[in-house]
């Protein structure tokens, strides 16, 4: 929400961003737990079953005209600005503003928290990962303002008591 704000979207643009967070991986209900809990890197076919999540994901959200708001996010957070990413190859621009601000956050989140497969990493060090990625992974104009209002919020967030992050949430959802 905070990056969103910085990059200048609009308060309903912001609770589209917010569901689309909240749905982003809803198709993994759709991925074996031999794949998504696996504890070592994926194999290439594995890895093309969990690029499916996506389309999984779409698919879902195509039964309920509520949810359609969260589909750019849904369709779209696995997309790189350089064009590599999937399902699309979409570059730049044509990536959506809320994808392209939720995949800043989504990794920033993989990267700071323990998953099956790895330990969390340190702030400074996720962020030499992301910052490493400019132009590449993440638009570089969203990249620099997350850069920039990044650490006192990680400080914030990850010194707080688990009530207070849900208040805090709460409040910006609301």
């Amino acid at each position: 929400v905070r990056l969103a704000e910085t990059a200048g979207l609009d308060k309903n643009s912001i609770r589209q961003l917010i569901a689309g967070a909240f749905l982003h991986d809803v198709g993994k209900i759709g991925i074996s737990d031999s794949i998504l809990l696996k504890p070592a890197k994926l194999t290439p076919e594995e890895f093309s079953v969990m690029q499916t999540h996506v389309t999984l994901g779409v698919d879902l959200l195509r039964k309920s005209p509520w949810l359609q708001r969260a589909r750019d996010v849904v369709e779209c957070h696995h997309e790189k600005y350089d064009g590599t990413g999937y399902p699309q190859g979409l570059a730049g621009e044509a990536i959506p503003l809320r994808a392209r601000v939720f995949a800043i956050v989504d990794v920033f989140d993989a990267l700071t928290s323990k998953r099956p497969y790895k330990e969390a990493f340190p702030f400074g060090q996720t962020m030499e990962i992301l910052l490493a990625e400019t132009g590449r992974h993440f638009d570089p104009q969203l990249l620099a303002r997350f850069e920039r209002i990044a650490e006192p919020l990680f400080q914030q967030i990850s010194t707080s008591p688990a009530g207070e992050v849900e208040a805090m949430l709460r409040d910006l959802i609301d």
